[in-house]
């Protein structure tokens, strides 16, 4: 018996190829910044070449970082411009475990570390009795320096933006021909969140265009017809029940973060003392926590942290929906949450909250392709 959602989500992606998303994606984006203006035409074929992000070999860690987080992406190819290479992929997860290593250095070099439930000061309250640090802010800068993170030129030991990128290889190349089946294959894989899309009509290959699993994912969701997805998760046979990543509520955000880097995930479910789904980190709760350098306490409780971070560094479009579905959701509303939200992954919960199961884009994808033939 044929599976209807997955052969539908199978469908959809056997009859594009890359360049239909590039395009997509592109028409979403002049869309978003041109909403007012009544002479954008949604429909034309025709669209200018997207610009790529390309992060210079030379650059450390943070400069990439802030470079990405200004254009309001997470990741980017690292191209050698004395080799006329790329390296690879660069991802701004990559620099959590420094935040962390920031945070551990901070509290050896006199640092007071908050028990759960003290009173947590502001970083212009923090009165430490060092010789020449007396505040949060400057020892966490000497702890950037400490691990090598923003050295220029890197000094010895330095974590450079090439080390990084060179774990995230920039293979196989694939262009705007390329299936769209082929881009699924490389997102189904654990730790890939994005694809690069390269030219080579030059002779060398040059990246003209990313596909990310949001961008890929809203690009389903869109080409789905009405009512095609509308079946519930445990009928179509979308597995959703596995071990779920979370922390308590009370726990502080260092311990969070270092659980995240544990597992080299974005998001991990929030519970309370009861077990309940209270809320749920993201990539841009990554990407708030190194712009914040420290200066928001790290050793209070998750909720609390997120809440100030994500207040201090609120970018115009940036939100934080809750990502979470029922047991008895439909394959439509998993698909559309994550197209919705941008998320890397849904959580499942039962009639008490509680979480039962996760749903990432790579589920998705490993469901259409293992069912949609059958």
């Amino acid at each position: 018996m044929s599976n209807k959602s997955a052969s539908t989500l199978l469908k959809v992606v056997e009859s594009h190829d890359a360049g239909d998303v590039m395009n997509f994606s592109l028409r979403k984006k002049a869309l978003e910044r041109n909403r007012s203006v009544s002479r954008i035409s949604v429909n034309s074929s025709k669209m200018d070449e997207p610009s790529v992000i390309v992060i210079d070999s030379k650059m450390t860690p943070l400069e990439a970082s802030t470079l990405l987080w200004e254009c309001n992406v997470m990741g980017a190819p690292v191209y050698n411009a004395e080799t006329e290479t790329y390296i690879g992929m660069f991802d701004a997860r990559d620099i959590l475990s420094c935040v962390i290593a920031a945070h551990r250095e901070f509290v050896a070099m006199g640092g007071h570390h908050h028990d759960p439930g003290e009173d947590t000061h502001m970083v212009n309250d923090v009165d430490i009795h060092l010789d020449d640090h007396k505040t949060r802010r400057d020892l966490i800068a000497k702890a950037l320096q400490h691990i090598k993170i923003n050295s220029k030129p890197p000094a010895p030991g330095a974590v450079t933006v090439s080390y990084l990128a060179a774990r995230n290889p920039m293979t196989p190349f694939l262009t705007k021909d390329s299936s769209l089946l082929d881009v699924c294959k490389i997102l189904a894989c654990r730790q890939k969140h994005r694809v690069p899309i390269t030219d080579s009509s030059s002779g060398k290959n040059a990246c003209i265009g990313i596909i990310s699993q949001s961008g890929l994912v809203a690009f389903i969701a869109n080409k789905c017809p009405p009512g095609s997805l509308d079946v519930k998760m445990v009928d179509a046979g979308l597995e959703y029940k596995k071990e779920v990543v979370k922390i308590a509520d009370d726990a502080s955000a260092s311990d969070a973060f270092e659980l995240l880097d544990s597992h080299r995930l974005s998001g991990i479910a929030v519970v309370n003392e009861d077990g309940k789904l209270i809320g749920n980190t993201s990539a841009r709760d990554i990407k708030n926590a190194v712009m914040d350098a420290g200066r928001t306490n790290m050793d209070m409780d998750i909720l609390s942290y997120l809440a100030r971070v994500r207040q201090s560094q609120l970018m115009q479009n940036d939100k934080y929906p809750s990502c979470h579905v029922h047991e008895d959701a439909t394959v439509a509303h998993v698909v559309n949450l994550l197209a919705k939200t941008g998320y890397h992954r849904v959580f499942v919960v039962d009639d008490d909250m509680k979480p039962v199961g996760v749903v990432s884009f790579a589920d998705i994808i490993k469901f259409f392709i293992e069912k949609g033939g059958d």
